[in-house]
C-alpha cells in the first residue's frame, strides 16, 4: 500500500504545492525500492493514490515532475 498525506491547505494556497512534493516523498521511496517498475508505472500509482486522499491530477503530476527536476540536481533521491 502506498501512504501518501492528505492535503493540510485548500486548493489555491500557496504553500499547496509544497506541501504535495512533501506528500510525496516518502512514497516515492518506497515505490523507487520496487526495482520491477519502471517510472511511468511509479508515476501512475503515485498519482492514483493522491487522488484517493484528495490530491487534485494536475498538482501531484506537476509536483513529480518538479522532485524527478530536483533529483537531476542531487536533491532527491528520484532519477529523471
Amino acid at each position: 500500500m502506498i501512504n501518501i498525506a492528505s492535503p493540510k491547505r485548500p486548493i489555491g494556497h500557496p504553500e499547496r504545492a509544497l506541501d504535495c512534493e512533501e506528500a510525496l516523498s516518502p512514497a516515492i521511496a518506497q515505490l523507487a525500492e520496487d526495482d520491477t517498475l519502471g517510472e511511468e508505472e511509479i508515476e501512475a500509482k503515485l498519482v492514483e493514490a493522491g487522488l484517493e486522499v484528495g490530491w487534485e491530477e494536475g498538482e501531484l503530476r506537476t509536483a513529480i515532475a518538479d522532485l524527478r527536476r530536483n533529483a537531476a540536481l542531487g536533491l532527491q533521491g528520484l532519477s529523471e
